[in-house]
């Protein structure tokens, strides 16, 4: 046994201390079938907030508050599912007083002018489930650190209601909004009417046998602001050759829809390089979608972002 006599656990409205679990079941990995109609009809109340289902086989009790799994065989009973409904944290938040938790909060807001405001708050689980994975990809955290004991520890006390899930699905999360937000971005290029200038910059790893090609987007949109858009980091296969380099470097201009707004390529200063701009040249004039006065260039990648910002600053 663990001494827990150190830790402090949340408090309900009369001062009872409420029971946060560390050990709910996580059921996103597992083959889960729901129940068949059966003739035997559920008469305990308890289902009314239990959803019976079967979990590899097993016939599992699912808590509708805060989705714990328990066992619910033929030969358990339903007692220890009325004992979890008793100390549900959930339920206890949910119902305590006929309240909820959206009508007993309050949001403190800093206004522009200094005053502070306060407004209702309704807690969102999937905008909070979002902002988890922000937050890991903009900090650059590892994934495991949503399976941190201290952390869940602190999340609870933050905020009871909120349920953390393993670090299987914040990548699925994650990878799902980086989807929505390149269709996004994509759909954009789509809708400029500007040329667009691209640079390709060449990345190698620590012990030089795989490289990375970073391709970046630049344009002037219609308020006449310089724009950026980070396209793709994308390993290049071998050979690093000049074809497989200008080929992938095509594929991304046809991907992101400003292959026909094209009006410069610089890249790296690199020995394959000098090819590898000879065979855009001709694939692009070759198809005639660059434009008559398009230009290629080999320059260093920062060299060439300097005097996008000093032209910029000249002419404002």
């Amino acid at each position: 046994m663990h001494d827990t006599s150190h830790i402090t656990t949340p408090m309900d409205e009369d001062g009872d201390h409420i029971i946060v679990s560390d050990d709910e079941e996580e059921v996103d990995d597992v083959e889960v079938v729901e129940p068949q109609p059966s003739k035997r009809k559920l008469t305990s109340k308890v289902w009314l907030e239990m959803k019976k289902m079967r979990i590899n086989g097993e016939w599992k009790a699912k808590c509708n508050w805060c989705h714990k799994v328990l066992t619910a065989g033929s030969g358990n009973g339903i007692k220890h599912l009325w004992l979890h409904l008793e100390i549900c944290t959930l339920k206890k938040l949910n119902t305590k007083g006929g309240k909820t938790l959206s009508q007993s909060s309050l949001k403190v807001c800093a206004e522009e002018d200094g005053q502070v405001s306060m407004e209702s708050y309704t807690f969102d689980q999937e905008y909070a489930r979002i902002e988890l994975g922000n937050m890991l990809v903009l900090h650059d955290y590892p994934l495991s650190m949503v399976d941190h004991v201290g952390f869940r520890r602190f999340v609870a006390a933050l905020q009871p209601l909120f349920k953390l899930h393993t670090r299987n699905t914040i990548r699925g999360d994650i990878a799902g909004r980086y989807k929505i937000e390149r269709k996004k971005a994509i759909e954009y290029m789509s809708m400029i009417q500007s040329r667009v200038a691209v640079t390709n910059n060449m990345w190698a790893s620590h012990s030089k046998k795989k490289e990375y090609m970073a391709i970046t987007t630049h344009f002037i949109d219609e308020s006449w602001m310089l724009r950026n858009i980070f396209m793709r980091f994308i390993y290049v296969p071998t050979p690093h050759n000049a074809k497989v380099i200008a080929e992938m470097l095509y594929e991304s201009s046809v991907e992101w829809n400003h292959d026909e707004k094209l009006l410069t390529v610089t890249v790296d200063n690199c020995n394959v390089n000098n090819k590898a701009v000879e065979e855009i040249v001709g694939k692009i004039w070759k198809i005639k979608l660059l434009c008559e006065d398009a230009h290629t260039t080999e320059t260093s990648f920062w060299t060439y972002l300097q005097g996008i910002q000093e032209g910029m600053q000249v002419s404002t």
